[in-house]
């Protein structure tokens, strides 16, 4: 739940603000090339790494955590790929993955906002920031690098970004799940990541998700 909550404020954060008929095509972040290691605290515990080329357009993210809710430990190990044509994640624990096509990713962006004009993306901003209670924290120093903060009322929630990448998230969901912060500890910046880092392992099967059959179709089933 506290990996889905972060990817939506992800999403939304880097939406404020820019046009969006083909925003998976564009600059997802306004530094070229990186590598970026995290740890991530709380009930879930581990790390990630992210690799990145061509300003996002290319994202290789390796996660391996640990929860303990109710006596029970649960392991994952994960991976996220995206290129210019395809958004993968792949459970490297099941090894079994799903893939999706970026302009499917840009549909369903365009459908579940509503939003197809600039002057529609702005509506749908100020609407978000009301009903998140997002608010501009100012500036804070991680690594070195000056980051925007941003927090959310609603989610209890703050981030720290650097030139559209987020160097630290904290999320507090009350009681029975808990705080959880995802803050780099690594980051090299504009550096040189052969094209095979964004390969997807051979051998595990790629189910894709076809966003016209998402609610009673079946997607292709391949290997990559």
């Amino acid at each position: 739940m506290k990996k889905t909550i972060l990817s939506v404020m992800a999403i939304v954060f880097a939406m404020l603000g820019f046009a969006q008929e083909d925003y998976m095509n564009m600059k997802q972040f306004d530094v070229k090339s990186g590598k970026i290691e995290y740890k991530i605290e709380g009930k879930t515990k581990g790390t990630k790494t992210l690799w990145f080329d061509d300003y996002g357009r290319y994202q290789y993210e390796h996660t391996v955590t640990s929860t303990k809710m109710f006596g029970m430990t649960t392991k994952t190990e994960s991976l996220k790929i995206r290129d210019k044509e395809w958004m993968y994640d792949i459970n490297l624990v099941d090894k079994t993955g799903t893939k999706m096509h970026v302009d499917k990713a840009n549909e369903m962006l365009n459908v579940t906002t509503d939003v197809t004009t600039d002057e529609q993306l702005k509506k749908f901003g100020e609407d978000v920031q009301k009903n998140m209670d997002i608010k501009d924290g100012g500036t804070e120093t991680l690594l070195g690098r000056s980051c925007k903060v941003t927090t959310s009322g609603s989610l209890n929630s703050k981030t720290w970004e650097y030139k559209r990448i987020f160097l630290k998230t904290t999320v507090d969901l009350g009681s029975m799940l808990g705080a959880s912060n995802e803050e780099a500890i690594s980051f090299e910046e504009n550096i040189s990541i052969p094209a095979s880092k964004f390969t997807v392992p051979s051998g595990i099967p790629i189910q894709e998700i076809d966003f016209n059959n998402m609610y009673g179709g079946e997607g292709e089933t391949g290997e990559e």
